[in-house]
């Protein structure tokens, strides 16, 4: 668990509060992407026929984890309402933390010790 800790202490790296935001921003777009395709999952249009695009944007966002992950996930979809969602959130999950660990950067320096 102490390995996890230190991983997550931006402040320890030369461009942690920058990688944090980002990470935080992609979450949230993620996350608008995922509340809009949830709201048309309990609110569908009555004149729609045929395919509609709800999910594109959630989909687009994560789109290269969410192709690994949908086959993994997809069936879920079948056995419990609205299971589908479950793709694109794990997937923004995993890609804004692989953007965080890109974007940090090197460790800073530890300060060296002196001698009195």
């Amino acid at each position: 668990m102490d390995f996890l800790r230190r991983q997550l202490r931006f402040r320890d790296f030369r461009r942690g509060s920058l990688a944090i935001i980002t990470a935080s921003v992609y979450l949230s777009v993620v996350a608008l992407a995922v509340a809009y395709l949830l709201y048309y999952l309990v609110n569908p249009d009555p004149t729609a026929i045929g395919a509609t695009f709800e999910g594109l944007p959630a989909i687009a966002l994560t789109a290269p984890t969410s192709f690994f992950l949908s086959p993994v996930t997809g069936p879920l979809g079948y056995l419990v309402p609205g299971g589908g969602l479950l793709t694109p959130v794990l997937a923004g999950l995993v890609q804004a933390f692989v953007i965080y660990v890109l974007l940090r950067g090197r460790r800073r320096a530890a300060p060296e010790a002196t001698a009195g």
